[in-house]
């Protein structure tokens, strides 16, 4: 079982803004009322309803820009993909609304069965019980959605169908018997003829950092710090850190790939907006082609305790059609802990140990089995 201890990262992301930002920061004004929606164009309806208020009451920094800054949370209940009871219907009534959010915090309350619904969270965690560590949502500030799935567009808020080169290309993968994930490569085989068989996160190489930012089990914090030419983001899972330049400079050559990707920031409006590609290919958000995938995130301030935050999947070489969701980002209290996942413990030693074993007695049974 791998062994996360936590402590405060808020002094390393200040000390790392300072450092890098120091000669552009500016001051921000004060939180003020909720804003209305931004102009800013989007591929996916939002989730704010019009109001009287003008853009003007956003909090802004000192150059005019929406302030992002601070700590949010994108705890939800909401599934990524809509379940089929639902059909085409984007939004809950009022009363599915109270209803899911109660059965949600009862699932992590109790920390016991499974979860038939599909839901993000599953109260069964293979780290530890999160009720226990005070880890579940419902100890964290969840707050209630009124969507029925994360993802807007299609319309059947699914995600859409892979391409046949992509279907056949995993397809190829699991008769090969290669280490696929369920979150990084859509699938669920585990084969483990070699450490590296374990893939990024058994390694603590590369946690969930985004893009996109999604919710998790648990340890769903963002910490945002902006000036006039950059924006960080740390992700409190994995206290992974991306920081975006505004400058309008290109990505570098496709041959440059990093962890997080190489993202590219622009105010569209009083969104902001962050396009990022030359992904890794052992860490490609669920399993998309490295050199095709393109993730187009957007951040617009709606309320002072609430930011829309949505984002676009766009490879088609792995997907018949790009795909959005919307995720909202409510505001926390901080500061993170440091999320440190420890690389000294034996998951990786228990897991090709046990493989081996299971490989000893398939033989012992007469019927060998091969992981190569």
């Amino acid at each position: 079982m791998t062994t996360r201890l936590r402590f405060s990262s808020s002094a390393f992301a200040i000390a790392l803004s300072t450092v890098l930002f120091a000669p552009l920061m500016v001051p921000a004004q004060t939180q003020s009322a909720p804003a209305t929606n931004s102009t800013a164009k989007t591929s996916a309806k939002s989730d704010t309803k019009p109001t009287d208020a003008k853009s003007s009451a956003l909090p802004r920094t000192a150059d005019g820009h929406p302030d992002l800054h601070g700590y949010w949370t994108s705890l939800s209940f909401t599934p990524l993909e809509r379940p089929a009871k639902f059909g085409n219907r984007e939004f809950l009534s009022d009363q599915e609304i109270k209803d899911i959010f109660n059965a949600g915090v009862h699932r992590t309350f109790d920390s016991a069965g499974d979860d038939p619904q599909g839901e993000l969270f599953n109260p069964n965690s293979a780290d530890y019980d999160v009720v226990t560590f005070g880890l579940a949502p419902w100890q964290n500030g969840v707050k209630p959605n009124n969507r029925t799935s994360l993802i807007v567009d299609p319309p059947d808020g699914r995600i859409p169908p892979l391409t046949a080169a992509a279907k056949a290309a995993r397809d190829a993968a699991r008769d090969g018997h290669s280490y696929i994930t369920e979150d990084h490569r859509g699938g669920g085989d585990v084969h483990a003829d070699t450490p590296k068989d374990l893939g990024v996160r058994t390694a603590c190489i590369s946690m969930s950092g985004g893009p996109p930012i999604l919710p998790g089990e648990y340890n769903s914090g963002l910490y945002i710090v902006q000036n006039s030419g950059y924006v960080l983001l740390e992700a409190e899972y994995g206290t992974e850190v991306r920081i975006i330049p505004l400058d309008g400079r290109p990505h570098p050559s496709s041959q440059i790939r990093q962890w997080r990707g190489d993202g590219r920031g622009r105010w569209e409006g009083d969104t902001l907006v962050v396009e990022t590609t030359n992904f890794r290919p052992e860490d490609a958000f669920r399993g998309a082609n490295p050199n095709t995938l393109k993730i187009t995130e957007r951040f617009k301030r709606v309320a002072a305790d609430r930011i829309e935050y949505s984002f676009t999947v766009d490879d088609p070489s792995t997907w018949t059609k790009p795909w959005t969701a919307i995720v909202p980002l409510n505001a926390t209290d901080g500061p993170l802990f440091e999320y440190d996942c420890s690389e000294n413990d034996n998951d990786a030693v228990n897991i090709l140990a046990g493989a081996r074993i299971l490989e000893q007695r398939a033989k012992a049974a007469g019927s060998p089995i091969s992981q190569k």
